[in-house]
């Protein structure tokens, strides 16, 4: 059977009284967020019958930094790698320039 007018107004003021009452109702708690996974990289570089690691040589770097007396937290190292050589030369946090390690 159709409503009638005032049956269909009567239906729409409870509609917005729910919508209102949801509203107003506790919000709902954000789904915990994932936990990030760290990557993990190896990183080898084989060059005339020798390898040697990104990792030790980052270390090689770090203990020279240290070496210097050098206490600033390293912000950003730019290393540059020649295998041929067997020599790193790195830049630390864009001021060290022109420093190396061997390999």
């Amino acid at each position: 059977m159709p409503r009638t007018k005032k049956e269909t107004k009567a239906a729409e003021v409870k509609e917005a009284a729910v919508e209102a009452k949801a509203e107003n109702a506790e919000p709902k708690k954000a789904a915990p967020k994932a936990k990030a996974v760290k990557e993990t990289i190896k990183c080898t570089i084989e060059f005339g019958g020798k390898n040697t690691t990104i990792e030790s040589i980052v270390d090689s770097i770090k203990g020279a930094y240290a070496a210097e007396g050098k206490t600033e937290a390293i912000k950003t190292l730019d290393v540059y790698i020649q295998p041929e050589n067997d020599v790193a030369y790195y830049v630390i946090n864009g001021i060290e320039e022109g420093k190396s390690v061997t390999f």
